[in-house]
């Protein structure tokens, strides 16, 4: 595992099957990664203390994503926000690429 990938990361999407894909990519990167299809479920399913980055899949529901922008502003405003709308294959490059950028 290289160092600072024990980062949290959340991950929203409108199918499981996208978010389960995505997360077990990023788990194998050594992120800890929880992902969910709906935002109720996210909101009161997401228990860590702190949240690195919050990721959307391209799918997400325009209201979804603006009621998940504004939980992670309450609760996590430190928090990266990245938007997949790719393949999985770049996914995990393009996460630690937005980490490096951002210096965390």
């Amino acid at each position: 595992m290289e160092e600072g990938n024990s980062k949290h990361i959340l991950i929203l999407g409108k199918h499981q099957y996208m978010v389960d894909n995505l997360q077990n990519i990023l788990s194998k990167e050594g992120y800890q990664v929880v992902g969910f299809d709906e935002v109720e479920k996210a909101t009161e399913e997401y228990k860590h203390t702190y949240l690195d980055m919050l990721v959307f899949t391209g799918a997400v529901n325009p209201n979804d994503f603006s009621e998940m922008l504004k939980w992670k502003e309450e609760k996590f405003p430190a928090s990266l926000v990245f938007e997949h709308h790719g393949g999985p294959a770049t996914l995990a490059e393009e996460i630690n690429a937005a980490f490096a950028k951002s210096g965390k």
